[in-house]
């Protein structure tokens, strides 16, 4: 759930989340429908089927239990490199190094002059960085420490360089330029990640979870015409082929081009 989503809405979340699925023989029993039900308010709703994903494996190969291997944990869906290193060290108290944002900004930052604030060094050599400094004890708190170090004190933004207890060896103390404003005039399209996040949550609030595409063409698009409606297309492609959405067509013979909008019903995954 943190993967790209604050802490604030996490904590809040969590709750219902493991009153639903209070573990992960429950999860993985679950229908995919239920799952991205209880994921309504959480974003990036891809996550949710890997997690679903991830439980199912968890309880087919390793009999319900979260592996403490991280070549295990790399094998399961929506797991990469920091989240198998947080869950062996935090969970099971092996001294692994990670990464992840902050501390990545972190270590950019001591082990190089930066100049603005946004400049961190390549991933593979903070990773490097992480694992060379990484003591023989108390790991567990230092990995914790470093992000928090990030998160409240070497922040993204105007960090707070007078309360580091690394400032005086910090190369990139006091010296740190803001991050060029970027052209307001400019006029960016819609990532099709927001579209496709709208589109989940439109369905989530539907009786029987579906709606036609026509009335997903007017929640998206303005306007009505052919661009618009193979964009539609496209975003409906997409959540199909990651498994999140069902189509039914009315009729035989549907097509992008030649089919009517309300001849095709849109369904969360069941």
């Amino acid at each position: 759930m943190l993967q790209q989503t604050q802490v604030a809405r996490v904590t809040e979340h969590l709750p219902h989340w493991l009153q639903r699925f209070p573990s992960i023989d429950t999860l993985a029993a679950a229908s995919k429908r239920e799952v991205l039900l209880a994921w309504s308010g959480m974003g990036y709703n891809r996550r949710a089927l890997h997690l679903h994903a991830a439980a199912s494996l968890i309880c087919s190969r390793h009999n319900g239990i979260i592996p403490n291997d991280t070549d295990a944990l790399l094998a399961l869906p929506g797991i990469g490199r920091y989240t198998a290193h947080a869950v062996v060290c935090f969970a099971y108290g092996k001294r692994l190094p990670m990464v992840e944002v902050n501390i990545r900004r972190v270590l950019s930052r001591l082990a190089s002059g930066m100049q603005r604030e946004n400049a961190v060094l390549p991933e593979t050599v903070t990773w490097k960085l992480a694992a060379s400094l990484l003591p023989p004890r108390a790991y567990f708190a230092w990995n914790q420490a470093l992000m928090d170090l990030g998160a409240m004190i070497c922040t993204a933004t105007r960090p707070a360089c007078s309360a580091c207890p690394f400032s005086r060896l910090c190369p990139s103390a006091h010296r740190l330029l803001p991050t060029p404003d970027r052209n307001t005039q400019t006029v960016r399209e819609t990532p099709r990640r927001l579209y496709r996040g709208r589109l989940i949550e439109f369905l989530r609030k539907q009786p029987g979870h579906c709606a036609t595409a026509a009335e997903l063409h007017r929640l998206l698009f303005p306007d009505s015409g052919q661009e618009q409606r193979m964009r539609l297309f496209d975003i409906l492609d997409s959540l199909r082929k990651d498994g999140m959405i069902d189509i039914h067509e009315r009729s035989p013979g549907i097509s992008a081009s030649g089919t009517a909008l309300n001849e095709l019903r849109v369904c969360l995954a069941e």
